[in-house]
């Protein structure tokens, strides 16, 4: 009677660490995080992707403010707690200013329903390249990427 109270003991404990493990650690996981420049409709945006480590709190969100590059109010972006939802996909609306090799904030808070803060990751993003390579005007128009007849011809290649 005692091994089998001992077996049962053991494998009940396992269990509810195996259960409660999910519930330890980060609830996020950043991954990426960075600029995004579209060449075809002369955009740059800037985004990351946050993957649930545990499970969220019923009611809340996720929030990511982004350092505006053109000066002023950050922007921010949020997104609300969807059950069992395995990615949130957080991106700015269309940049301006944006530098080569300068650090700009970005912070993702999780909150509950009743806006406690329960998580805050910061981040700084970096773009290797400058905003100024983008076209002055979109290359594309429409959803079948027609070309704009507003748009400059790129220079042609020496011969």
């Amino acid at each position: 009677m005692t091994v089998l109270r001992s077996f049962c003991l053991v494998l009940g404990l396992s269990l509810v660490a195996a259960c409660s493990s999910e519930e330890t650690g980060p609830y996020l996981e950043i991954q990426g995080g960075g600029f995004v420049f579209n060449y075809r409709i002369a955009e740059a945006t800037a985004g990351v992707v946050a993957f649930p480590k545990r499970t969220l709190p019923d009611g809340g969100k996720i929030e990511a403010t982004f350092e505006n590059p053109a000066g002023g109010a950050p922007l921010v972006m949020t997104e609300p707690v969807v059950k069992d939802k395995k990615k949130y996909d957080l991106t700015t609306p269309p940049l301006s200013g944006v530098k080569a090799k300068t650090d700009y904030l970005m912070t993702i808070r999780l909150v509950d329903a009743g806006g406690k803060e329960i998580e805050k990751i910061e981040k700084a993003l970096v773009s290797e390249i400058d905003q100024t390579v983008l076209p002055e005007k979109p290359l594309t128009v429409g959803p079948g990427y027609t070309k704009n007849p507003e748009a400059e011809a790129p220079a042609a290649p020496p011969n």
